[in-house]
């Protein structure tokens, strides 16, 4: 609790960032006592960060902090991740795709948004999008209607849902259990200046983004130049080249984004990810290897570390799900087939 106190005052003290944040968690044993030798007064910001926990907890609000185990990894890794992740909801333990596109959209790009959330869905992928109008509107749904679950990535506070024709739509995210996040404080309003941060959580938390119909102008076009910063990979719907609603997914492809034909396609593309009915095939010491690796490829001091597993034993183990076809070793990387 002390650790989570003291993220969420760095979140109100000024000259606190992500790398000043990374910075401290590297060089202590904790954040306690990186403020003490470090002689960081906090006293304002411990009791704003008092009063935001017990907010909060009355809303029925998690807040994780970069240093807690419960945060997401792939959100680690990016260049400036939030210090703390305000999480109303569950954030579902299976691999994440973030599906993005215009608010202003045509009957295509509103019939496909929301057949490729169905299909993540239905295939045990998590529909991340930002509960916009439009594209990420009918991602959600198909998501939803999918029997699955979808991430709502806010620019602005969890407790602040906007738009706010949208409410609904959050409620049904987290009632079939998903969830609604941000980075922004409790009470946190919208502004023109939250959605790139929010844009790059969306890039961020996922494995891939899809881009499925975006003008010239798209916010959408910022998610996709973050998540190919990430180093995640970026595909892009085909669109009508006479369509203003396409300008920008065909200008994506263009300059190398994946064409997204067939949705089946992922699969061949990101190797990780398989339908979920393949789980129950895994033996049973395998099992949190495989679910380990099916969510983000990694080393093998990578895996012995979020395992805490020995290295010869991990080794063995490896070679063994190699030999089942379960997983393959590309440059000192892990990846499920």
């Amino acid at each position: 609790m002390e650790e989570t106190l003291i993220s969420i005052a760095f979140l109100f003290k000024r000259g606190i960032g992500a790398r000043k944040y990374i910075f401290l968690l590297k060089n202590y044993e904790s954040l306690s006592e990186a403020v003490r030798k470090e002689k960081i007064d906090l006293s304002k910001e411990l009791k704003l960060a008092e009063k935001e926990l017990r907010k909060a907890k009355k809303l029925g609000i998690k807040i994780v902090p970069l240093c807690s185990e419960s945060y997401p990894s792939l959100l680690k890794e990016i260049h400036q991740p939030p210090i703390v992740l305000y999480v109303r909801g569950t954030l579902p333990d299976i691999p994440f795709i973030a599906v993005v596109g215009s608010r202003k959209t045509s009957n295509y790009g509103r019939r496909i948004a929301y057949s490729l959330g169905k299909f993540l869905s239905e295939n045990d992928i998590s529909v991340v999008s930002g509960l916009a109008y439009g594209i990420d509107s009918y991602a959600h749904k198909g998501a939803i209607d999918g029997k699955g679950k979808t991430i709502a990535v806010l620019g602005s506070g969890v407790d602040s849902i906007y738009p706010r024709g949208n409410f609904s739509l959050a409620e049904r995210i987290v009632d079939t259990g998903g969830a609604i996040i941000s980075e922004f404080p409790l009470g946190t309003k919208p502004s023109k200046e939250n959605f790139p941060r929010r844009n790059r959580i969306i890039s961020g938390i996922s494995h891939a983004t899809i881009v499925v119909e975006a003008g010239e102008k798209s916010g959408a076009l910022i998610t996709a130049d973050f998540a190919l910063e990430q180093g995640r990979t970026v595909f892009a719907v085909p669109g009508n080249i006479d369509s203003s609603f396409s300008k920008g997914t065909n200008r994506l492809i263009k300059e190398g984004a994946s064409p997204l034909l067939d949705f089946k396609d992922l699969f061949d593309e990101l190797s990780f990810l398989k339908k979920s009915s393949i789980k129950q095939y895994i033996p049973e010491n395998f099992k949190g290897i495989y679910e380990l690796l099916s969510r983000s490829p990694l080393s093998i001091d990578q895996i012995a570390d979020k395992l805490d597993m020995d290295i010869p034993t991990l080794t063995t183990l490896l070679l063994e799900m190699e030999i089942l076809g379960l997983v393959r070793k590309e440059g000192g990387i892990y990846t499920t087939l």
